[in-house]
């Protein structure tokens, strides 16, 4: 939906609205499909110019505003859209073939016929309909990244990796069900954790073995929206900080769902999430191995045609790998996630410009492994048990919030500035955002 003033143009005017639409529709999918915002603004520009406008385009939480002028006359008044569109979505597909159109439209010569403006027109329009993976794809890859995260922290248990599949599975269900039935951000990480919860809780009381909460951890950290935490600190790098913090506010309120569905659900079938935390160290190879599968899982979430998911598996391999051998080498879990998240922000970034994809999608997937969701939901629920001993609460107790959220709070910042900051030195120095 978009709204705009009326102005006279030197060119036909139905040529003018066609040409337009184009551009403003294109700036819908990518702003409501996770692409960083520069690119956005970069790639809405670039295509804006090819068809003879110049352009502005403000991005903000619930729409985007693009303005428009005829090239190379000062003097025209300028031509506002307000696009509805919300960046809570993440399908790289979309986005992909997004970019790809306007790199065809801005390579045609022939691009201002109104033949070949409609065929572009179209064609957005179906790209704006693409289904996300199929349902199978979804719920297996599901299962399958999360066993993968629990082979990756130690888990060998065959019961236990069934039941991690058990509930990353329903879970996906769940939130597949939910998609169709509410428009609420909140209600599918809410229930798919709460899933998660009652699942893992239930095998607590019913097997024996090590790892056993990590058949609730592992499904609950397939739902961090980790690339709309890297598309957030890009903003805030930017100063783009209202955008931003409006990410970032989004971001709080998923893990928050997250951790409250996780602890409702161990609650109500009287089992604790720090229960039985060892595990047996994973080999080299199989923690690549299984690196890739988390990778391809999330391709499935982020709707990635299978055609282009060898080459962000391999380097998430590798990049996983790469944090492998630091820690092996007596370093600890910031040091190994830097050196691997900035390995992969290299990487990424050059992949991300080659395939014409979402980075923040593409470099989360890489490093999902990395995300401290075991401090994440041990300090949610160290809370709750600090704020229900009262004045009873140990020290004991309050250290163990205090260390959770600490290590939260470093490896999430050092995941972050390793993943951000090849990026925006590659874009300063080579790429150059503002180039087409």
């Amino acid at each position: 939906m978009w709204q705009h003033t009326s102005v006279k143009w030197p060119i036909s005017l139905s040529m003018t609205t066609d040409a337009l639409s184009v551009v403003w529709r294109a700036a819908e999918v990518l702003h409501a499909n996770a692409q960083t915002t520069q690119r956005t603004i970069v790639d809405v520009t670039r295509l804006a110019k090819a068809y003879g406008f110049e352009a502005a385009v403000l991005p903000q939480w619930d729409a985007i505003v693009c303005r428009t002028r005829p090239l190379n006359d000062p003097q025209a008044h300028w031509q506002t859209a307000l696009l509805q569109a919300r960046p809570t979505g993440v399908d790289m597909h979309k986005v992909a073939r997004t970019n790809q159109l306007i790199d065809q439209v801005c390579a045609d010569p022939n691009r201002h016929a109104v033949a070949q403006i409609d065929v572009v027109s179209e064609s957005l329009a179906t790209i704006s309909t693409y289904a996300p993976s199929s349902h199978l794809r979804f719920v297996l890859m599901a299962g399958a990244g999360a066993v993968a995260l629990g082979v990756i922290f130690g888990v060998t248990d065959p019961a236990t990796l069934a039941m991690i599949f058990m509930a990353a599975a329903l879970g996906a269900v769940a939130r597949r069900l939910l998609a169709k039935a509410s428009d609420n951000l909140l209600i599918q990480p809410f229930v798919a954790a709460l899933i998660a919860g009652l699942i893992g809780g239930y095998s607590q009381h019913a097997f024996s073995g090590d790892g056993l909460p990590f058949v609730e951890i592992a499904p609950c950290m397939i739902l961090v929206p980790g690339a709309h935490i890297l598309n957030a600190a890009l903003d805030l790098v930017r100063g783009r900080l209202g955008l931003g913090m409006n990410r970032v506010v989004y971001c709080l309120l998923i893990f928050l769902a997250i951790s409250v569905g996780l602890i409702l659900g161990l609650s109500l079938m009287n089992a604790s999430l720090t229960a039985g935390m060892s595990t047996t160290p994973t080999p080299l190879w199989l923690d690549m191995i299984c690196a890739g599968i988390a990778v391809a899982a999330f391709g499935a979430f982020f709707s990635l045609p299978w055609r282009l998911l060898a080459a962000p598996v391999i380097v998430g391999m590798l990049c996983h790998g790469s944090r492998w051998v630091v820690i092996d080498q007596g370093a600890g879990l910031v040091t190994g996630a830097l050196v691997a998240c900035l390995m992969a922000g290299t990487v990424m970034t050059l992949l991300s410009h080659r395939l014409r994809l979402p980075f923040a999608a593409l470099a989360f997937a890489s490093v999902v492994s990395m995300m401290p969701g075991i401090f994440v939901f041990r300090f949610a629920d160290g809370l709750i048990n600090v704020y229900s001993a009262g004045h009873e609460a140990t020290l004991a107790m309050l250290t163990a919030v205090f260390s959770d959220g600490t290590a939260t709070l470093l490896i999430v910042l050092v995941m972050t500035f390793g993943l951000i900051f090849p990026k925006m030195l590659i874009e300063g120095l080579w790429l150059k955002d503002q180039k087409p």
